[in-house]
Parts: structure tokens; C-alpha cells; sequence
């Protein structure tokens, strides 16, 4: 399909639609096929310290949650999005944004113990993303999330999905698909 066509479907569509349908300052929403919690629901997760967390901490928030494995696979691309999303200048969401790092501790295997006792360490009560532990791998299957993957959900103030990454590798791209919804969703 070239360009043309694209541009000329995109027109049908939103002429089709009516105004407002395209969201975020001109970037489309979305989220992919597969199942993926609409909500964010009524679960329950602790973080390293043992303190457990509910929606009611993000209530009124838009919230990013990286969704990710503490293994060898995975290891390397939720260390990269925390820093991107949460701690460089340039790509960091602004503080208003609930940046939350949901672990599958299901996955750690033989090496959980050690992974655990490192986020005990590393833990901070405040530190952005804020790190929360799945210790059963349930969560993950209530969201939708494929294990042994990294992915990026976007939900609004009330708890609705908004945004579902999953293919990370163009950073460029999805840095600013995030950056721009999120700073739509702060304004509603």
C-alpha cells in the first residue's frame, strides 16, 4: 500500500468516524490482538519490602506499567525502559505519571531467591518506576501479557487501557507514542 492509500484511508476513516477520533495529539492508540486487561482492576501486588499495593495508590492517575520477566532475556529491556520512561532528561514521563514495573517472579526459576534479594536492596519507596512483584505469574495472565516478553501499558486516570506496546524496538517511536498519549491522558 503507498503512502498515498494510507493517507486516503486514514481520511475515509476519520471522515467516517467524525472528529476526535484521532487521539494524542495525532498518534492512534492502540492496542493489539490478544487479550489485555481493559482495567486495571481490583489485584493486589507487593512490592520488595512485603508492603502490598492496590489500584486505590494510582486512583486519579494515568499509569505506565512495564510489564517484564527478572530474567536474562528480559532483564536487559526492563532496565532500559525504567531509565528511558523514569530517570533521562530527555525521555523521562513527567512525575504526574504512575510509572509502575510489574516483575513475573513465576519466571525467575532457579534464581529467584537472588533476584528477590537484589530488589530488596535496590528497593525504595519512592523511586520511579515503582516496583511491584508478581509472585505468581497470575497478574500477568489477568493482563494479557505474554510471559518472557517486555511490554508497556497505558491506562488513563480511571483505570481504562489506553495503550499497549509491544514491540520496543524502534525506542525513537514508542518514546514518543508514550510521551504523546500520556500527555493527552494528563489533560482530560
Amino acid at each position: 500500500m503507498t503512502c498515498h492509500h494510507r493517507v486516503f484511508l486514514f481520511a475515509a476513516l476519520v471522515l467516517a468516524v467524525g472528529p476526535g477520533t484521532v487521539e494524542a495529539a495525532n498518534v492512534q492508540m492502540t492496542i493489539p490482538q490478544g487479550y489485555f486487561a481493559r482495567n486495571i482492576g481490583k489485584s493486589s501486588l507487593t512490592d520488595p519490602s512485603g508492603a502490598t499495593h492496590t489500584r486505590q495508590d494510582v486512583a486519579g492517575k494515568v499509569v505506565v506499567a512495564i510489564f517484564s520477566d527478572p530474567t536474562m532475556s528480559q532483564g536487559g529491556a526492563q532496565e532500559k525502559w525504567s531509565d528511558l520512561l523514569a530517570t533521562q532528561s530527555d525521555t523521562k514521563l513527567p512525575n504526574e505519571v504512575a510509572l509502575v514495573l510489574v516483575e513475573d517472579m513465576s519466571e525467575a526459576g532457579m534464581f529467584k531467591g537472588i533476584a528477590l534479594g537484589d530488589m530488596k536492596k535496590q528497593f525504595a519507596p519512592h523511586q520511579r518506576p515503582f516496583l511491584i512483584l508478581d509472585q505468581t505469574g497470575d497478574v500477568f495472565k489477568k493482563f494479557g501479557v505474554p510471559r518472557n516478553t517486555t511490554c508497556i501499558l497505558t491506562y488513563d486516570k480511571k483505570g481504562k487501557l489506553r495503550d499497549v506496546e509491544v514491540d520496543l524496538n524502534d525506542q525513537a517511536t514508542v518514546i514518543g507514542r508514550i510521551k504523546a498519549i500520556t500527555k493527552e491522558l494528563l489533560a482530560d
